[in-house]
């Protein structure tokens, strides 16, 4: 793998942010409204044709972008802070806190995520900020239980103990001694969480659990579904491929990026990741 593995992912993108910024700032046809006839076929009018309204999909997709970005950046924002502050507690601390921790962390692993994060859904309403606290509540567990596994290795090193025999405190051993080790793992794990949380997001809209306002690129593939007879008709190679196609390779360009700044990561710190 080349040394800059995770740039080409990153420059590609990066394209398509501005492809997607350009349907909410200079594309004619709003996300929201009716702007054509019913399922008209992709032309220079809609790039990507429209939908059974005729609210044009390029605008939809645009829209659904931005807010399943929003999304998965929120969850790794919280995920970032809870499971780097819990991961790192538990492992410095050890004792009680440690065992409080693992046994949360192991509880949220073992439970099914998709089935709860169904119900949880159901019963908080279809809201933007429900979807992100249900999908940041999966997420820090397993960053939580990496990170705490390479504090408790960390902290056992011989230069740690050297500098806790000569007064070190707990926050400068933290700052100083472990948080170079663990920085690059937390960063690009949490960065992980946005393509999951794309793909999460995507799923509860799917089944009729997100904001029925908000554009999502779930939602836009479950309408087109149930459509009757969509299958037997041309209307799908523009009304499903397309947000498909975005799900897929938003998802995938992260998930390179991500592979891309782990690899780079473990040559530079090789001793960071074992």
């Amino acid at each position: 793998m080349k040394r800059k593995s995770w740039l080409l992912p990153l420059v590609l993108l990066g394209l398509l942010t501005l492809f997607f910024l350009w349907g909410l700032t200079g594309y004619p046809h709003p996300a929201q409204l009716p702007s054509g006839d019913s399922l008209e076929a992709p032309s220079a009018t809609h790039w990507l044709g429209t939908d059974n309204l005729g609210v044009d999909i390029y605008a939809q997709l645009s829209a659904g972008y931005f807010r399943s970005m929003g999304i998965g950046l929120a969850a790794a924002a919280f995920t970032f802070l809870v499971g780097g502050v819990l991961g790192v507690l538990a492992g410095f601390a050890g004792g009680w806190v440690d065992l409080a921790v693992s046994f949360l962390i192991q509880v949220l692993l073992s439970i099914p995520q998709l089935p709860v994060m169904i119900v949880i859904g159901a019963f908080l309403g279809q809201s933007t900020w429900n979807i992100i606290w249900i999908i940041a509540l999966f997420s820090w567990a397993p960053i939580a239980k990496q990170l705490r596994a390479k504090t408790i290795s960390v902290r056992r090193r011989d230069y740690v103990q050297l500098a806790r025999l000569y007064g070190g405190g707990p926050w400068y051993l933290i700052r100083t001694h472990i948080g170079h080790e663990l920085w690059p793992l937390l960063t690009i794990n949490s960065l992980a969480v946005v393509g999951r949380a794309i793909l999460q997001e995507s799923s509860l809209a799917f089944l009729g659990l997100s904001d029925p306002l908000a554009r999502s690129w779930g939602m836009m593939i479950a309408r087109a579904v149930d459509f009757p007879g969509i299958y037997r008709t041309q209307f799908w190679k523009w009304w499903i491929l397309a947000p498909v196609g975005a799900l897929l390779l938003s998802t995938l360009l992260l998930r390179l990026l991500v592979a891309g700044l782990e690899q780079q990561e473990r040559r530079r710190h090789p001793c960071s990741w074992k």
